[in-house]
């Protein structure tokens, strides 16, 4: 059996085992192993998992994970969404669909400290859903306007799936949080403008009152918060102050700091805090772990070397590639997690990419994207599920139907980034 079809043959054991629901790290790790053992023999598949599972655990640059993710577990129980949200309902006040705006504008502000697009929705939700159906907005409409902002969190930096990709394309955490930060202001912006669209057949029975401009002032000042962590981790990153661990850890520390000086956050939401992020910590480092034995054995096989070459023979263009690589990722969408897809797919697409001469860093902030859209993606849109756990009365007919005009905003987002990379590539040239 050739090399090429000692991979593909892994790789359709691994997705028969993801469509078995068997967990994505055991599935790479098992996958891996075992394709480590048919490419060579049984002493170099131990070697391999051994090596990988002390240097992922020993990697310092991986450290800037778990601490982002408390940053973002103390935020959320310090309830810097709630005042974000306050603050936006409060400037759009007056503005047709103005909750529906206010929800996506303040889960795209919550997503610059939190970085999981499954805490914003689930946050927003808690938070801005019950004040949509006072003031009768349609569920379609108001839950899948927190399902398109919770989705935010992880193309606006800092993200997680961001600093995924970093860890297995090896490319710098900084720029790619500058690379990602224009698509993120511009994609939050394209679904307001979806909401807005849609806010001319909603029909709210409580009307806002009129707010003097003073008041909107005001409102300016309520997440200060907020503005104070940006500035101390994403502003430290940009400026070249801190490394992105540093700021990382900074960023935890002042968000607990904040959190209990402001007495919103208590011992108990603290101890909680930690204990998530311990556990999602875990899971995430264990998928890793699993995706870089999976990786190393795609190596061996070549197949990235095979593809590209098959690519050039069949004279296919550049334009042609990145379209059968965006549907894959697409129809992926539909059916796996993300971060699972991307810890699969990048170690296979991101060579022919680059082969293809396209920035590794763009790629990673189109990759995001396309996550993203799968976060929303019936039938197994992750930000869809988080809603319907937290409101059983709501049909998943409904959301699914609700979200379906906010699909066109992420392939707006990525027809713009192949007509006009600079939106990616501007900032972090500017910058670094």
């Amino acid at each position: 059996m050739s090399s090429l079809a000692i991979g593909l043959t892994g790789i359709g054991g691994m997705l028969i085992l993801l469509f078995l629901r068997q967990p994505v790290w055991l599935t790479l790790l098992l996958c891996g192993v075992v394709g480590n053992i048919v490419m060579n023999n049984g002493k170099v598949a131990q070697m391999v998992a051994a090596t990988n599972v002390f240097d992922t655990s020993y990697n310092y640059g991986l450290s800037v994970i778990p601490l982002f993710i408390l940053m973002g577990e103390v935020a959320t129980r310090s309830r810097m969404s709630a005042e974000l949200f306050a603050a936006a309902r409060v400037l759009l006040t007056g503005v047709r669909g103005g909750l529906p705006i206010a929800t996506i504008a303040a889960s795209g502000a919550f997503g610059a400290i939190c970085g999981s697009s499954v805490a914003t929705a689930a946050a927003m939700t808690r938070i801005a859903l019950p004040e949509m159906r006072k003031a009768g907005y349609e569920d379609g409409y108001a839950a899948a306007s927190i399902a398109a902002g919770g989705s935010l969190g992880i193309l606006i930096p800092p993200s997680v799936i961001l600093l995924i990709y970093a860890s297995i394309a090896e490319v710098s955490i900084a720029r790619l949080f500058a690379a990602s930060m224009i698509p993120g202001i511009v994609l939050m912006l394209v679904y307001i403008a979806v909401a807005v669209v849609l806010a001319r057949k909603a029909q709210p029975r409580n009307p806002d009152l009129p707010v003097s401009i003073l008041t909107r002032v005001r409102a300016l000042l309520g997440p200060w918060q907020f503005v104070l962590l940006f500035v101390l981790t994403i502003g430290g990153i940009y400026t070249g102050i801190f490394s992105p661990n540093e700021a990382a850890a900074i960023g935890a520390f002042g968000a607990i700091v904040l959190g209990l000086a402001q007495r919103s956050l208590t011992l108990a939401h603290l101890v909680d805090a930690i204990q998530r992020s311990v556990i999602i910590s875990c899971v995430l480092f264990m998928v890793i772990i699993g995706a870089t034995v999976f990786a190393n054995f795609v190596v061996q096989t070549r197949m990235p070397d095979l593809l590209l070459a098959a690519a050039a023979d069949a004279n296919m263009s550049a334009a042609a590639v990145m379209g059968i690589i965006i549907l894959a990722y697409i129809v992926m969408g539909c059916f796996l997690e993300g971060i699972g897809m991307v810890l699969i797919t990048v170690p296979v697409f991101l060579p022919v990419v680059v082969g293809f001469g396209f920035d590794p860093i763009w790629f990673g902030v189109l990759v995001t994207i396309l996550v993203e859209l799968g976060l929303l993606t019936p039938p197994v849109g992750m930000n869809l599920f988080i809603i319907k756990s937290q409101v059983p009365d709501m049909k998943m007919r409904v959301l699914y139907n609700g979200i379906l005009p906010f699909l066109i905003a992420p392939l707006i987002v990525i027809a713009l980034m192949f007509s006009v990379p600079e939106i990616a590539t501007w900032l972090p040239d500017r910058l670094f």
